[in-house]
């Protein structure tokens, strides 16, 4: 085989790569900003939850 074959797979590697990190990172921050609207729509509902435990009109903080 020539190298010049080589060098073509080593950068087709390379760009692979680097591509699958970009595709990570991208997920991984769609997933953390899932989980940051998911845990703000628990802590309401939580609260909500817990209002209705209480006659309407008392003040709580939560």
């Amino acid at each position: 085989m020539n190298i010049k074959y080589y060098n073509m797979n080593f950068l087709a590697g390379f760009k692979f790569i680097i591509f699958m990190i970009f595709f990570g990172f991208a997920n991984y921050l769609m997933m953390l900003r899932r989980y940051e609207n998911d845990s703000i729509k628990k802590q309401l509902r939580q609260r909500n939850k817990i209002s209705n435990l209480y006659p309407r009109g008392t003040f709580i903080k939560l």
